[in-house]
């Protein structure tokens, strides 16, 4: 299609976008060859557009497509924005103010979590209370997406306010696990990280507060990485703890993770590397490759109640990194069911109730039992979130210590693969490897090593320096690699 040809068809894009006749055009894939066009990774789809063999309305018609076949039986978008898709195409085609034309996030098509607010797009964070809320502004990070040239194809479902790990919503539906859709996806990113696994979006927005990206990440078999605390700003995000609340990533791979991070982060401001100094960084540790890597694996309660397969998945890819010429050894890091109690409980139930109590008071119809279950009895009190405080600072402080003798720290994202739908479902279990490094704010990530119980996903957790992304996702790509191998 030429430049024209493109131009002439954009006046027919809603429609064709609409129905089937744009679906059988896009099938035709790059260059008029048979191809799945949501198969293409950030470097590939980019490499398409710079040859011209297709274009973002091809994409994006691809991709919606795949959405009005698929997401009926997953339930992984709550909202398909075909509108704002169409405007976001337009800008592309016709060089629009803003729109950064060489950026690795062009033309790429996204799915936000419903907890981002979104100009003109319900955003209702999986509440009753937000039922009915369109932003006149897009979350910080959604802005910067936007701006960066790529597509918004609709919002993703949410664990309610994003206080679960199932994404089982009384209110907007259960969203599946596209390997077995009769378990869950985890949560509470768990409808984006199902479009992601599913190909109904090539890259999503997620936010964590004890593992809410890495969880579904590792459930649903794919990439999920928490960046240090406050390196993605979250303003215009609904969180309820501002202590633990990170803006996260879901990808397919850990390189996607890194060209859409390294274009989303502003210029250096002397807390890590951007944009050209960050892919040099990342690109400088993977051809380095792994030998000689310091991998620091977290033993003791992090391998407690492994599922067996998730364990041999584990072991098998620390062997791998062993062979490959990794310096592997155990550390020592702190997470238990206490400190949890102790630490990440008090200051989570408090803010929860600070950001949600006057809410609750005014309309607790629009809320579930579950969460408001949160507004029981008077709450922690200000000595306990105190002593809470002073802990997190301490676990901040150990993890950062272990972390100058390691390069990273590896262990099970989720000690079980992902859990029936039926249940039954332990929360706890699932979140006891991921919650402590969001009290720590260190950069973590989750990638796919295997398979485990049914030939179900399991995920690898990757710990990494504050501020040190480029180091930890080229760790994560190398650990890709040898699992791949």
């Amino acid at each position: 299609m030429t430049r024209r040809e493109w131009l002439t068809a954009l006046g027919g894009v809603s429609a064709l976008i609409a129905g089937d006749a744009l679906s059988a055009t896009a099938a035709q894939g790059p260059g008029g060859i048979s191809a799945d066009l949501t198969a293409l990774g950030m470097a590939e789809l980019a490499k398409a557009y710079a040859a011209g063999s297709v274009t973002p309305l091809e994409v994006t018609a691809a991709y919606l497509a795949r959405i009005d076949r698929e997401n009926p039986g997953l339930g992984a978008f709550v909202t398909v924005s075909r509108d704002r898709a169409v405007d976001e195409t337009r800008r592309l085609l016709v060089g629009g103010q803003g729109t950064a034309a060489r950026s690795a996030l062009m033309g790429v098509p996204v799915a936000h979590k419903d907890l981002f607010r979104t100009r003109g797009v319900r955003t209702a964070g999986g509440s009753r209370l937000y039922e009915h809320d369109v932003p006149e502004a897009d979350a910080d990070t959604v802005a910067r997406i936007a701006m960066a040239g790529a597509v918004m194809l609709g919002k993703t479902n949410t664990h309610e306010l994003g206080g679960g790990v199932t994404t089982i919503n009384p209110f907007f539906g259960t969203t599946r696990n596209p390997r077995d859709v009769t378990r869950i996806p985890g949560g509470s990113s768990g409808g984006s990280a199902a479009a992601v696994a599913a190909h109904l979006a090539l890259v999503a927005t997620g936010s964590d507060t004890g593992g809410s990206v890495r969880i579904p990440a590792a459930l649903c078999g794919c990439v999920g990485l928490k960046p240090t605390f406050d390196l993605l700003p979250t303003t215009g995000l609904l969180g309820a703890c501002p202590t633990f609340d990170h803006v996260g990533l879901l990808t397919r791979t850990s390189e996607d993770a890194a060209l859409m991070l390294a274009t989303i982060v502003p210029a250096v401001d002397g807390r890590g590397l951007a944009g050209a100094t960050f892919l040099e960084a990342y690109r400088a540790a993977v051809t380095r490759g792994v030998r000689g890597l310091r991998v620091g694996v977290a033993r003791g309660d992090f391998f407690d109640r492994l599922e067996p397969g998730v364990l041999r998945a584990v072991e098998a890819t620390i062997e791998r990194l062993r062979v490959a010429g990794a310096r592997v050894r155990d550390v020592s890091t702190p997470a238990n069911a206490r400190l949890y109690g102790d630490m990440f409980g008090p200051i989570a139930v408090s803010e929860i109730r600070a950001t949600y109590g006057r809410a609750f008071r005014a309309r607790p119809d629009a809320f579930s039992k579950d969460f408001a279950a949160v507004f029981d009895g008077p709450g922690p009190t200000a000595a306990a979130v105190a002593i809470a405080r002073e802990a997190r600072d301490a676990v901040q402080r150990s993890i950062e210590a272990t972390l100058e003798d390691v390069d990273v720290i590896l262990a099970p994202t989720v000690p079980m693969v992902a859990p029936l739908i039926a249940g039954p479902i332990d929360g706890m279990r699932i979140l006891q490897n991921t919650w402590v490094f969001n009290a720590a704010r260190v950069p973590a990530v989750s990638v796919p090593c295997g398979t485990g119980a049914h030939g179900l996903p399991v995920g690898l957790q990757l710990v990494g320096r504050p501020f040190r992304e480029p180091a930890l996702l080229a760790a994560a790509t190398l650990v890709e690699h040898l699992v791949r191998a």
